[in-house]
């Protein structure tokens, strides 16, 4: 079951870091100029270009450099998982019992990780905190697992309380 789940943990890794670089190319396609209207008095009036700012440059509100700024770091967060959990793996491989039986919340991260890659825009706040809420849970049951395994190193539960601290906050 671990290794399945682990490969449902690394495909949703895989998915988010598509969805980043489709976003940054959707970025740059737009600071390129394209899809952007050629005629610098429409830019400057409908895209709030200054005219410090250079024209085809994206303008993005606050909300969306939020929400990108959430999303990187529950990307980053992900990371932290997955390498935590084969650390966790490694010390309780030897008592089988103590690893899940079931990778509910892998196949969920999944599901959430392939919905945000199948849309075509960035990731909304109901992704972003599903995504969030799915990630807490991992990294609770990977505590409770640390807890309840004596054998289970401290560096390794610190690692996990450490993920636990570093989730950002949402509205």
């Amino acid at each position: 079951m671990q290794a399945q789940s682990g490969a449902w943990q690394m495909e949703a890794l895989s998915l988010l870091h598509q969805l980043r670089s489709k976003n940054a190319d959707r970025r740059a396609g737009i600071q390129a100029g394209h899809g952007v209207n050629c005629n610098p008095e429409v830019n400057q009036m409908c895209h709030g270009n200054s005219p410090t700012r250079p024209v085809g440059r994206e303008v993005r509100t606050i909300a969306e450099r939020a929400r990108e700024s959430i999303f990187e770091r529950l990307l980053d967060i992900l990371c932290q998982i997955i390498a935590v959990e084969e650390d966790i793996y490694a010390q309780v491989s030897r008592d089988n019992k103590l690893l899940p039986k079931c990778p509910k919340d892998s196949i969920e991260l999944k599901n959430i990780c392939l919905r945000m890659a199948s849309s075509m825009n960035s990731p909304t706040d109901r992704d972003l905190r599903d995504l969030q809420t799915c990630l807490k849970c991992i990294t609770n049951n990977l505590l409770f697992m640390c807890n309840e395994n004596g054998s289970c190193i401290i560096f390794v539960t610190e690692k996990v309380k450490r993920i636990c601290d570093t989730f950002p906050e949402m509205w």
